[in-house]
């Protein structure tokens, strides 16, 4: 036995399976073929070339677990573990921070202090 909701009583009462599973009355799809895309673009077959086959590895090296183990090395900061271009680049980052920092302050202070009008 099926049960459905009666929107006109408020109650509950029986319904056909087909009424049970689609109260709305919604019908299956009828339309067997898809719209074409408007701004569809033809599609380019990969090449063999271009994927790896399987069972062969990518021609990439594994690097993370190289990376793993300077990363792990006890000594420097964490920053200036691989060299000296980590550190250019985090001092660098520090000091654009500082600019940013002391314009956003100079910019506030400037919309705080109150302009004379020349009348």
């Amino acid at each position: 036995m099926f049960y459905k909701f009666n929107n006109i009583s408020g109650r509950i009462g029986a319904a056909s399976q087909q009424a049970a599973f689609r109260p709305e009355g919604i019908l299956p799809l009828t339309q067997a073929e898809a719209p074409p895309l408007i701004f569809g673009s033809p599609v380019k077959p990969a090449g063999e070339e271009a994927v790896a086959p399987r069972g062969k590895p990518a021609m990439v090296r594994n690097k993370v677990p190289e990376m793993q183990q300077v990363m792990q090395r006890p000594g420097n900061l964490l920053f200036v573990k691989r060299g000296g271009l980590d550190a250019v680049l985090y001092r660098g980052t520090m000091g654009l921070v500082v600019v940013g920092v002391a314009y956003a302050c100079f910019g506030l202070f400037q919309a705080m202090m109150p302009k004379k009008s020349e009348d």
